[in-house]
């Protein structure tokens, strides 16, 4: 479950110079950051590139296909999400404010823990998309239920051994070699044997989502 960070709120500057205050916070607002995160706007969902963050928001660098509604949850890890109303857009810089003040030290040190002690692992992006795989001479149809530059889980009706190594071709995006980690029932849990490209699968799933809104639009059409 993705968890909310916001609750810890930033210390209270102890200072009646309103010039220090504002000095304070103008350097809060350019902590560098420069990490990957997935960004959940409407029933869209991709990667982005956080630029700068401070207590009170975050400056993220997206895809200009990217919609966007009025608010966006930035998640960092599988249990660390932001949320934040957008309040300025500029070709792929997107600026948000969260709704409430987050203490960055700690949200930093707490990923820094989390990076040391566990296995990190990027968030990955729910989706619906129909592929195939091959595995041996067999072809094999399935559904992507997730995906990162990483792995990928898809829904499938057939039984894999953990190890097995297959083809997965997804539409627009190419041939992907994986193995198998895991299964659950239908539900079949595969690493790539190669990372995507960041770039590469954020314009795949860009066009994914302009289609999907466009074919939901038409569809709405009397």
């Amino acid at each position: 479950m993705v968890g909310n960070v916001q609750a810890a709120k930033v210390e209270a500057f102890h200072s009646s110079n309103p010039q220090i205050v504002q000095e304070r916070r103008k350097k809060e607002r350019q902590l560098t950051v420069f990490r990957l995160a997935k960004i959940a706007s409407g029933a869209a969902e991709g990667w982005g590139f956080i630029k700068n963050i401070s207590g009170s928001g975050v400056m993220i660098e997206i895809h200009p296909s990217f919609e966007m509604d009025d608010t966006a949850t930035v998640a960092l890890t599988d249990d660390v999400a932001l949320t934040a109303s957008i309040r300025w857009r500029k070709d792929t810089l997107v600026g948000m404010q969260f709704k409430n003040e987050i203490n960055v030290n700690e949200l930093l040190a707490s990923l820094r823990v989390h990076n040391k002690y566990h296995l990190s692992r990027l968030p990955r992006v729910h989706m619906r998309q129909a592929i195939v795989f091959r595995i041996g001479s067999t072809l094999v149809k399935a559904e992507i239920c997730d995906i990162s530059p990483a792995g990928i889980r898809i829904n499938a009706d057939y039984l894999c051994e953990v190890g097995n190594q297959l083809t997965l071709v997804v539409p627009d995006l190419g041939d992907i070699i994986g193995t198998v980690r895991w299964q659950k029932g239908s539900e079949i849990g595969i690493k790539f044997h190669q990372r995507v490209s960041v770039p590469q699968i954020t314009d795949w799933l860009a066009n994914f989502y302009t289609k999907e809104v466009k074919s939901v639009s038409e569809n709405g059409v009397d």
